[in-house]
């Protein structure tokens, strides 16, 4: 069966998520800036004050990112039950051949299972990135302390083995965000949302390898901008909002 084409439950579940990301980076980086000692030589990963901040944060957000796709998944299932199990199928039919226009562009079952993909890839990645930002930490403090022991290398030396290995940290997470926009793609049979994830892809790729970190001054504080995190971000905040409006204006009903 179909629910009605006013019941946007996925576009809206993923839009909820890219707003908590926004005002979670926003705060961070507010954080960030307030907190962070103008004196240190060091990424501001290895400082424990900002580092506690971003587990929190990250606890948070799987909190309520549980928390959305689970009231989402319970909404979508009111209005199946509304129909008895054993009429689904039959109802479903009977909307195809009346509803025709009006008909949502999938099914009940369909959306339900797309909720349950970015649920878990949400979930996942954001575990994912704790994990990897708790083993490149290590890695940066290990790093810090070879090049304190070592008078002939350089900050330079230190810069480019930061921005050649930050993308590690990044890469896997990105990949499960892509993977659930294609997969997405394929249900919908949309060929602009897998190119769309190819691209994201290929500019990842092309600053790991290509594209050196850039230096800025921000309110007497050095920051360094790491591409593969700046379009990681980017698809994990604006790339939502973006998709989520996509998916709306598009589709009916989803």
């Amino acid at each position: 069966m179909y629910i009605s084409i006013k019941k946007h439950i996925l576009s809206r579940a993923i839009l909820s998520v890219a707003i908590i990301k926004i005002i979670a980076a926003l705060i961070e980086g507010a954080i960030r800036i307030f907190l962070s000692s103008n004196s240190s030589d060091s990424p501001s990963m290895l400082d424990s004050m900002l580092w506690t901040c971003q587990i929190i944060s990250s606890m948070l957000q799987i909190l309520l990112i549980f928390i959305i796709f689970y009231l989402s998944w319970k909404k979508l299932w009111h209005y199946m039950n509304l129909v008895p199990k054993d009429d689904q199928n039959e109802i479903g039919l009977l909307q195809q051949e009346y509803l025709g226009k009006n008909l949502a562009t999938l099914s009940a079952n369909s959306v339900s299972r797309l909720l349950q993909l970015w649920a878990v890839i949400f979930i996942c990645a954001e575990l994912i990135y704790d994990f990897t930002s708790i083993m490149y930490r290590r890695f940066i403090a290990i790093l810090m302390s070879l090049f304190d022991q070592a008078s002939d290398l350089t900050d330079s030396t230190f810069i480019l083995l930061y921005n050649m290995t930050h993308g590690f940290k990044y890469i896997e997470i990105l990949v499960a965000i892509l993977l659930g926009i294609v997969m997405t793609g394929i249900f919908l049979n949309d060929k602009y949302l897998k190119i769309a994830s190819l691209i994201i892809l290929i500019l990842f790729l092309l600053s790991f390898s290509i594209l050196q970190m850039q230096t800025v001054y921000l309110m007497g504080h050095e920051i360094g901008i790491v591409w593969t995190s700046i379009i990681y971000h980017f698809t994990e905040t604006l790339g939502l909002i973006l998709l989520s409006a996509y998916l709306a204006k598009r589709y009916k009903g989803l």
